[in-house]
């Protein structure tokens, strides 16, 4: 009897440390799960330094050709180049001078005789 009580008791104690191996705190299944998400960062990380390296490159170019910039300018924050033809109702007005767009000039109203 005392060697089958023996065997259960060395393999409780065994069952005890499988347990606390792989599911323990600092276990193997932790030690899985965490290897994952090293990975996943890891690739984030490649993702994040492309996109560094390519809005660097941006910023060169914006700072060192004039064109490119005009362009983000019209495209992004719809701004108007004072040398570009603009349509404006029927009309159409050539800005090709050196002048910047102006807004346009208020006629003056002047009042009825008599109101004054």
């Amino acid at each position: 009897m005392k060697k089958s009580g023996a065997w259960l008791i060395i393999l409780a104690v065994v069952a005890v440390v499988a347990t606390l191996f792989l599911a323990g705190q600092n276990g193997l299944i932790e030690l899985i799960k965490l290897k994952q998400k090293e990975i996943r960062l890891e690739k984030k990380i490649v993702t994040l330094r492309a996109e560094i390296e390519l809005t660097h490159q941006k910023v060169e170019r914006l700072a060192t050709d004039p064109d490119y910039l005009r362009k983000i300018a019209k495209e992004r924050l719809e701004m108007v180049d004072p040398r570009d033809t603009i349509k404006t109702g029927q009309n159409l007005s050539d800005t090709t001078s050196k002048d910047t767009l102006k807004p346009p000039q208020k006629t003056p109203q002047t009042s009825p005789k008599g109101t004054d």
